[in-house]
């Protein structure tokens, strides 16, 4: 027993190959996981812009439920009662219904690849539903 506290004792910290070995762990580990992570986020911003356009379209169903609504397509200034919108951003999306589909126009998520301009509703659901 007492050997083996002599013996560590003697140890005085790791060697460099031992450090190096170390380090390069590490790397391989950080090459592996950014991607993954930058993906995650990507992913997240989109789904987040999707949620959005969906959130959108829900205000415009609600004007036009509540005002009739015959001064179809709404804009962001139109909506800006019904939903909180930065209406600074240069937002000039349009919500439109042609009587069995609402849709929204020249917003963000117009942009992300397999939604498409016009978005329907039923399409930005698919889109969320996809990875569930």
């Amino acid at each position: 027993m007492r050997k083996h506290v002599k013996l560590l004792k003697k140890e005085k910290g790791m060697t460099l190959i031992e450090l190096l070995a170390v380090i390069i762990i590490i790397a391989i580990i950080l090459a592996i996981a950014i991607p993954i992570i930058a993906n995650v986020i990507g992913q997240s911003r989109d789904r987040a812009t999707v949620s959005e356009a969906l959130n959108i379209i829900s205000a415009a169903k609600l004007k036009h439920a509540q005002e009739g609504g015959n001064d179809l397509p709404y804009t962001a200034d139109e909506l800006a009662r019904y939903i909180d919108i930065d209406t600074d951003d240069d937002d000039d999306f349009e919500v439109s219904y042609n009587g069995t589909t609402w849709s929204i126009t020249d917003h963000p998520a117009n942009s992300i690849n397999g939604v498409g301009n016009p978005a329907t509703e039923g399409r930005l659901r698919a889109f969320l539903n996809e990875d569930d």
